[in-house]
């Protein structure tokens, strides 16, 4: 029999753990991973498992609000040892009103909050830590599903109003579990509260059941949460708009967007001020393709940049050999065709698109792919043959070309350095000190420096289109590389030219489209939305002209012809374009580890290994006085427990109301007699008590006191060491 009790109640308790555990790391878990903060999840895991267990047990020997008492003693103590805890709350209100901003013009808080993973992972163990408090609650004192949808829903619900942050949907998939099963075992078991409990497993195992079903039925594959936020969000900024709420913000710069208009704006490109990045999925281009494959349809590009922006169009530069320099690949890649034909190692593909303006208002531009033979912003040609070439062009053997191609470049090559070296002396200098840091040989090859500074900006960030506006008084490369590390192709195109640019490589920023024409679609006209539209760089080789570079993360091995000089491509690929909705965009994409050198790189190592081992062993002390004065409260509330109940049980028993004071005597007597039945006399008074019209008498009420008291000391004289124990934790 003890065995069963001990069983059900083993049950309830690691249930109950269960719930609160998968509760917590859940809503906090969806909220990390839509926003992608930087976390130690494995110390997030460890001090919630720990708290999830100790609030499980403690609810297990002391129910009631009482426990409520720990919390506030509790937080106190972690946020007076890990201060850094308000910093990191800082930073995740600074973060996410920040991000309101980026459709509604609304206050941002805290502008001056840093970031720091360590901080912001000890705001969320602190968060969780409270959060697990409360469900306690919902969970082992109430077995209620609407208190816990009641206290995770509004923190998750931040994840929902914000288009582009879309949290993990396995953190969801477990929020519904756990709401489900507290519904199950409430249904089950309406009228017993302690079945419930013991119903967790069981109610757990069938909410898997209809959720698994539920996913057999409608798969959510289909489903498109971004397309559908869109929708709403677009809704309620003209709401806003018309009674005049909060202005609305529409993306600047890149593409020029307003209600009624899309365009390029190729005399001025915001970069640091870009925001968020609109897309509305109309279509702007229609091709033809004579090939499948992935193609660039380059538009324009920038020359000067001002510290925040792209203000020269390089293609209106009185440049004579423009042109000569844009087509050079494509002389090349024709002389070496018709010198090698079908036996040349290097595969190269004469490709016919033909390109359709559906919607584009921009003026002075033609979109024309790598590698052509003509190339003007002022041509009004819309169709032209052009080479594919699937491995560099810097691959070719220069002998394969009847010309002197030094020559004919050599006056260009003076002109581009001069003119696409431009940068501002303090930001060449911290792109440098950085290039440097990431062990990038300067001293190299044009070819293998373009490759490592190509790797490095594609891991320095990840890829958002709601990225940060850069601070007015910020230089934007270094703080995009240093602080913000987030944006989408502009950003990550701009760092790439200006880092070449401080390296004295010449390079641009370039503008344009990229498409995936799949097998089936070749002879057929192809819609390039919006959606598609591109940001690169083009990197200056004196022996071949202007090649494309790729530098935003996940469009590297889309299969575009010269994107890495000294790699060959990769197969093409689905299009990536500028922002894929079947991707994760918000995805952290780690940078590699640096590798271990000596001397000042030890060092900093060394500290940097002392700094983490000195926080680690900051919150074991926090943890460690968090557990002992737990314990202490505990162990202040158990010998308090009995005085405070029977003074608690005196007050009720000598209440003015008669009737009501027996039915309270009757309860405890009732309590306490499971092994033996009360007298038949007690029972007799409770039945007059609760269901006669007659008074209870004072003499009648002392009989009752009487024979609880009576009962009281039989079953202590009866009892073990181990019941007494028991019978003073419970107050009897």
């Amino acid at each position: 029999m003890w065995f069963v009790i001990c069983m059900k109640r083993t049950l309830t308790l690691v249930g109950s753990f269960v719930l609160i555990l998968a509760a917590v790391a859940c809503t906090f878990g969806a909220v990390i991973s839509a926003f992608s903060f930087d976390v130690d999840a494995g110390l997030l895991f460890i001090i919630w498992f720990f708290m999830a267990l100790a609030l499980s047990a403690i609810a297990a020997l002391w129910r009631g609000k009482g426990i409520l008492a720990l919390i506030l003693p509790v937080l106190a103590i972690i946020i007076w040892k890990l201060p850094e805890i308000v910093e990191g709350a800082k930073w995740i209100v600074f973060y996410i009103s920040r991000e309101f901003n980026k459709w509604l013009v609304v206050p941002i808080l805290f502008p001056d909050a840093k970031e720091s993973a360590y901080n912001i992972t000890l705001f969320f163990a602190a968060a969780g830590i409270f959060l697990a408090f409360l469900l306690t609650i919902a969970v082992c004192l109430r077995r209620s599903a609407f208190l816990a949808v009641f206290i995770t829903v509004p923190i998750v619900f931040v994840t929902f109003i914000l288009i582009h942050s879309q949290p993990d949907y396995l953190f969801l998939a477990g929020l519904i579990a756990v709401y489900l099963t507290l519904l199950i075992s409430g249904a089950l078991h309406s009228d017993d509260f302690k079945k419930r409990g013991e119903a967790i497993f069981p109610s757990l195992a069938l909410a898997l059941v209809l959720m698994g079903l539920t996913y057999l039925i409608a798969p959510p594959e289909g489903y498109k949460r971004e397309l559908r936020m869109e929708s709403i969000d677009s809704q309620i900024r003209n709401i806003a708009s018309r009674i005049g709420l909060a202005q609305i913000k529409y993306g600047v710069g890149w593409p020029q967007i307003t209600p009624n208009e899309w365009r390029f704006n190729t005399d001025n490109v915001e970069i640091s001020n870009a925001g968020t990045r609109t897309i509305s999925d109309t279509v702007i281009l229609e091709v033809t393709a004579s090939e499948s494959g992935t193609f660039y349809l380059r538009g324009f590009s920038m020359q000067r940049f001002d510290g925040e922006r792209w203000v020269t169009n390089s293609d209106m530069l009185p440049f004579p050999e423009e042109t000569t320099a844009m087509v050079m690949p494509y002389l090349i890649g024709r002389e070496y065709l018709m010198l090698y034909g079908d036996e040349a190692p290097i595969s190269i593909k004469t490709v016919n698109l033909a390109i359709d303006n559906i919607r584009d208002t921009t003026e002075f531009i033609t979109y024309m792919p790598y590698y052509c033979s003509y190339n003007s912003p002022y041509s009004s040609r819309m169709n032209d043959d052009f080479l594919y070439i699937q491995e560099s062009i810097l691959k070719i053997p220069q002998e394969a070309a009847h010309y002197n191609i030094g020559r004919a470049l050599q006056a260009y090559g003076r002109k581009s350095r001069e003119a696409y070296t431009q940068i501002d002396e303090y930001t060449a200098a911290g792109l440098r000190r950085i290039a440097a840091e990431e062990g990038i040989d300067i001293t190299g090859e044009r070819g293998v420096v373009v490759d490592q500074v190509a790797q490095y900006i594609r891991t320095s960030g990840r890829y958002t289109l709601t990225p940060y506006i850069i601070p007015s008084n910020e230089d934007f490369a270094l703080y995009f590389l240093q602080e913000s590390k987030q944006g989408y192709c502009i950003h990550f195109a701009t760092a790439a030219t200006l880092m070449l640019r401080a390296l004295d490589i010449p390079a641009r920023f370039a503008s344009g489209f990229t498409v995936t024409v799949p097998r089936d679609s070749v002879g057929k006209p192809f819609p390039l939305t919006d959606r598609n539209a591109h940001a690169w760089v083009e990197v200056y080789y004196d022996e071949a002209g202007w090649l494309p570079l790729e530098v935003t993360p996940d469009a590297a091995g889309s299969g575009v012809p010269g994107f890495r000089p000294h790699a060959p491509d990769s197969s093409p690929t689905p299009d990536r374009g500028d922002s894929n909705p079947d991707r994760d965009m918000d995805r952290d994409r780690d940078r590699p580890a640096r590798e271990t050198g000596t001397g000042a790189g030890d060092d900093q190592t060394a500290e940097e290994s002392a700094d983490t081992q000195g926080q680690l062993e900051s919150i074991w002390d926090t943890i460690l006085i968090i557990f002992v004065v737990c314990a202490g409260v505990c162990a202040a509330t158990l010998v308090m427990r009995r005085p405070i109940a029977q003074r608690y049980r005196r007050k009720r028993f000598a209440q003015a109301d008669t009737n009501a004071a027996v039915i309270c005597v009757w309860r405890y007597v009732s309590r306490i007699s499971k092994k033996k039945a009360p007298p038949e006399e007690a029972e007799e008074l409770a039945f007059k008590a609760r269901f006669s019209l007659h008074t209870i008498s004072e003499e009648e009420r002392g009989v009752m006191i009487s024979h609880a008291e009576k009962m009281t000391s039989e079953v202590y004289r009866s009892s073990n060491a181990f019941g007494k124990i028991w019978l003073y934790i419970r107050g009897i």
